[in-house]
């Protein structure tokens, strides 16, 4: 994949992301073709059975119908207030070779994204001003670059087909899905002063539910690896494009420092425990210096040793930074003055952004 020319996919990738794409649209596709038979069936002439089968169809298609996807606790970043961060982000997106995104906006997340939002599936990124706090201003850019390129590589629209067939299959199989041993009863009566349990009821129940449920439940399954495959794919082509626009060493030391998210939590909510301001601790961590070659190494083996679900959307660590130091780029966008008064637009978030990241700090490791 280093090997792969600017803008090309790989014929494997392409393959496997139209095997999902595919997938997807029969997914919506049987959807819709349940939507018009219980039209059909709804207006057709039938006994009282007929009604109560039409009724939990409805109720059926109803619960599992697909949602557009939204943005929550996302502050947006109009054009007005913020020009230079429009400015820069668009002109990243045409280094990577796509057109800037609808909507730009921050969070306080310790992650950056893009995505298709709402109906009319408007292209938006989303970047978490803690992460950005904490990022060296060529790590930035490859972060940029990264999830820009997400859109270069059209996944943002694939991701949201993907994501909408997800959820039809999702609350499928959840409505199937027998309660968990553990929640809160067990169908015990208490009315007449005695514990009689029916759990032994509650697991014949189960046990028959679990076999209903099979069948949607395994085709969930099937997508999701299928889905996972592909989304690691598009991660690797990502990551190709910000080593093209930040250089390979940009991108091993934002990998490194996003191996090191936990960790970022835990100096934010310390600080806040001290009632130190979170993003002033964490701006301490963009002071220090770059990662030698033996962090780099340490941070690749860590990455080794972590075990990697089989749904995992993104690959591991270490061969991400194998595939930046194969393709050996080096920063490609100039720097400029747009560049810096967008992170100073950025940084004014700060304060308006502080009690919430606090609060959030504090009600993680509570």
């Amino acid at each position: 994949m280093a090997r792969v020319g600017r803008g090309e996919r790989p014929s494997s990738a392409t393959g496997t992301s139209y095997g999902v794409l595919a997938f997807s649209v029969l997914v919506l596709l049987a959807y819709a073709a349940a939507v018009a038979l219980l039209a059909v069936a709804t207006f057709a002439s039938k006994n009282l059975y007929g009604w109560f089968g039409v009724v939990i169809g409805w109720l059926v298609v109803l619960a599992t119908a697909p949602r557009p996807n939204r943005l929550e606790d996302v502050q947006p970043l109009t054009t007005d207030e913020f020009p230079n961060v429009h400015r820069h982000v668009g002109t990243v997106a045409a280094a990577v070779g796509t057109r800037a995104p609808d909507a730009i906006g921050v969070s306080t997340d310790f992650n950056a994204g893009v995505a298709r939002v709402g109906w009319g599936r408007r292209r938006a990124l989303v970047i978490g001003l803690p992460l950005w706090t904490v990022l060296t201003d060529d790590a930035r850019l490859a972060l940029l670059a990264h999830e820009l390129g997400h859109l270069r590589g059209r996944d943002a629209t694939t991701g949201y087909v993907t994501w909408m067939a997800h959820g039809v299959l999702h609350r499928f199989a959840t409505l199937l899905t027998p309660l968990p041993a553990d929640t809160y009863t067990d169908f015990a009566d208490y009315r007449i002063g005695v514990q009689t349990s029916q759990a032994t009821m509650n697991a014949v129940a189960a046990f028959a539910l679990r076999i209903v449920s099979l069948p949607a439940s395994l085709l969930l399954l099937l997508f999701e690896r299928l889905a996972a495959v592909s989304s690691q794919r598009g991660e690797y082509l990502a990551d190709l494009r910000a080593a093209e626009v930040a250089g390979s060493a940009a991108l091993v030391h934002l990998l490194v420092t996003l191996e090191n998210v936990p960790g970022l939590h835990t100096l934010a909510a310390a600080g806040v425990r001290r009632r130190e301001d979170p993003f002033t601790v964490l701006e301490t961590v963009r002071e220090r210096p770059a990662p030698t070659p033996a962090q780099v190494a340490a941070a690749r083996q860590r990455a080794r040793e972590q075990d990697l679900r089989w749904d995992a959307s993104h690959p591991r660590d270490d061969l991400r930074m194998s595939l930046a130091e194969a393709r050996g780029a080096d920063r490609a966008l100039e720097r400029t003055e747009v560049e810096h008064e967008a992170d100073l637009e950025l940084a004014g978030l700060r304060k308006a952004l502080t009690r919430q990241l606090a609060d959030e700090l504090v009600e993680t490791y509570h």
